[in-house]
């Protein structure tokens, strides 16, 4: 699995101890001579919070990335209202060989993240 997917992310909606399911989200990487963020691909989590196949090995380069989680609209679709729009986590990849695994556990008025492995 690590393979065909070296980045990977799972979303959890810590205020219902649930995944967020549904949830869209893309990642991006920063052109460091332009300085301007160029979108990689798109997607959307899965029933378990997860969104497989971000990027390919292949593509998955040294640099700074960045993953926008759509917090906002998610919430809207619960019929609830959120603090925050949108949640961007960036990060820096020195060695692009390794698995990297970045979760997000919010609610609708916090959040966090870390490196998982």
């Amino acid at each position: 699995m690590a393979a065909s997917n070296p980045l990977t992310t799972h979303v959890l909606n810590t205020g219902d101890g649930i995944p967020a399911a549904k949830m869209a989200i893309s990642l991006h990487r920063l052109n460091s001579e332009l300085m301007i963020w160029n979108m990689l691909s798109v997607g959307t989590t899965n029933e378990d919070g997860r969104c497989p196949g971000l990027i390919s090995p292949e593509a998955f380069t040294s640099g700074m990335y960045k993953l926008r989680f759509e917090t906002g609209s998610y919430w809207e679709s619960l019929g609830q209202t959120s603090f925050y729009p949108y949640v961007e986590v960036v990060f820096t990849i020195t060695e692009p060989q390794q698995r990297f695994h970045i979760p997000l556990l919010m609610s609708r008025f916090s959040y966090s993240t870390y490196r998982g492995s």
